[in-house]
């Protein structure tokens, strides 16, 4: 593994090259993977593993990847190197962002934040960050027992930066919850419900498009919107 010295991505070329990318492109995104909540707050944790297991099938990793690891004031970011470029921006995000959280959180975070970047949605299939299959439509997730980030690019830019805001929100949130709770002695073990955090993470990683509404629109007509005291039932599901 290699590992580069720090470095500071200046803001004209990261925007200069992002030009690039389709700007009006961003495909719907579920992140199912949000332990956490999902694990302590709703489920059992032999329950929440298990659904990402598919019994009788083996996770082959066809790549081996070689890591290399960009380290900036906040963050690890672990990418191979085709994808320098694309991690050099999500470095660049990621630091803006942070600093955007650390203001509307009033929170800094005590540790430094692994980032874990594939290029491609089949090489994010292979991670081996968790042991189990990861669904069709997971964009990307924070695994909150090491308090990893990872996330695929796929090509769009915009996506990206879109996906790594609401990770880190979430990223954010648990860690707030954790140290209030400790500040208060309580067992950390008491989380606010997944449609806050779910809600939360989506409603500050950016602006509604035209896929936001045809969504609301889809479940609106039908009748089969999740009310507010329903929220509960939906469990993590693309209804949340």
């Amino acid at each position: 593994m290699n590992t580069s010295v720090p470095f500071r991505l200046r803001r004209a070329v990261c925007r200069r090259l992002a030009l690039t990318f389709d700007r009006d492109a961003w495909a719907e995104r579920i992140s199912v993977f949000l332990f956490v909540v999902a694990v302590v707050a709703l489920f059992p944790v032999q329950e929440s593993f298990g659904q990402y297991y598919m019994f009788g099938r083996n996770k082959i990793q066809y790549e081996n990847f070689e890591w290399n690891v960009l380290r900036t004031d906040h963050f690890d970011i672990y990418y191979y190197p085709e994808m320098r470029d694309l991690a050099e921006h999500g470095a660049f995000f990621a630091e803006e962002i942070y600093d955007e959280l650390q203001n509307r959180f009033a929170f800094d975070l005590a540790d430094r934040v692994p980032l874990i970047f594939y290029s491609t949605n089949l090489h994010f299939k292979q991670t081996n960050t968790t042991p189990g299959f990861i669904p069709d439509g997971v964009g990307g997730f924070f695994e909150f027992l090491k308090g990893r980030v990872v996330i695929p690019a796929n090509g769009d830019i915009h996506r990206f930066r879109r996906v790594i805001r609401h990770e880190l929100v979430h990223v954010f949130t648990f860690n707030r919850i954790v140290r209030v709770l400790r500040d208060y002695r309580k067992p950390v073990d008491r989380f606010v419900p997944l449609w806050f955090t779910e809600g939360l993470a989506e409603y500050w990683s950016g602006q509604a498009d035209y896929n936001h509404e045809m969504i609301i629109r889809e479940a609106l007509f039908p009748n089969y919107l999740v009310t507010l005291e329903s929220l509960h039932r939906s469990q993590g599901s693309y209804l949340m």
